[in-house]
């Protein structure tokens, strides 16, 4: 028996180098990756935290959600979305038979006020709906667009918005962090507010409802979005991605 030991422990030996050194390359890696980084943990009462979470809004959720997207892949409907939020009734112009016209420039000073001066986009040859931040009549517009790149302008025709959404988006910023970029963990429920409580739903269309509270600050997130921005060469921060 003793034999049998003395066999065993170059074995048992050799089996522990081999997991110290593999804990060693865990921790060295783990070390530098935050070093390469930058990696640091941001106040969620800091002030630049706070500014970037306010443009979080529902409509955001509700994209980010379903796919990853980085600013210069952003699909155009949603791009023109978002920046019709820097644009008022006088940037565009409204004609006959509900029809609208946005020129080349006016879109582009909106979607670069809301994406920063670095992006990169081509819209030229775009064409389909979009829900604005535009307003008539207190009803946000939705825009049927085509690019007309002869004329180096948006026409299309729009109509008011008439319908509420039923089921709301509510969400909490959970973590900040700050690498190249500031990271904002923003976690997210659908509900449906009903006698006074919050009936929480599994998605958007509330096909489920989960469960109810009467407090959704006191409510369990399972669900998580991070949104990312980059300071721009004007030192400001804009969207950079969301995962």
């Amino acid at each position: 028996m003793k034999h049998s030991r003395n066999r065993l422990t170059p074995f048992l030996v050799i089996s522990l180098l081999v997991l110290i050194w593999i804990l060693i390359g865990v921790i060295v890696y783990k070390l530098m990756n935050g070093r390469i980084k930058n990696y640091k943990k941001l106040r969620l009462d800091d002030d630049l935290v706070l500014e970037l979470y306010s443009y979080v809004t529902e409509d955001d959720i509700l994209f980010y959600r379903k796919n990853a997207n980085e600013v210069n892949k952003l699909p155009g409907d949603y791009l023109i979305s978002k920046a019709s939020s820097f644009m008022t009734p006088e940037d565009v112009e409204f004609v006959d038979n509900n029809g609208i016209i946005i020129d080349y420039e006016s879109l582009d000073s909106a979607i670069k006020t809301a994406y920063g001066p670095d992006i990169k986009y081509n819209l030229d040859n775009f064409k389909g709906e979009v829900d604005t931040y535009l307003e008539l009549n207190d009803h946000r517009l939705r825009l049927n667009l085509k690019a007309d790149k002869d004329k180096k302008q948006y026409v299309g025709t729009y109509k008011e918005i008439t319908s509420v959404r039923d089921v709301n988006v509510y969400r909490r910023l959970v973590l900040a962090t700050k690498t190249d970029t500031v990271n904002l963990r923003v976690g997210y429920a659908f509900y449906k507010e009903s006698n006074g409580k919050y009936e929480i739903c599994n998605d958007e269309n509330c096909s489920k409802l989960i469960n109810e509270v009467s407090d959704l600050d006191s409510l369990e997130i399972k669900d998580y979005v991070t949104v990312s921005f980059v300071k721009a060469s004007d030192e400001v921060y804009y969207y950079a991605s969301n995962s």
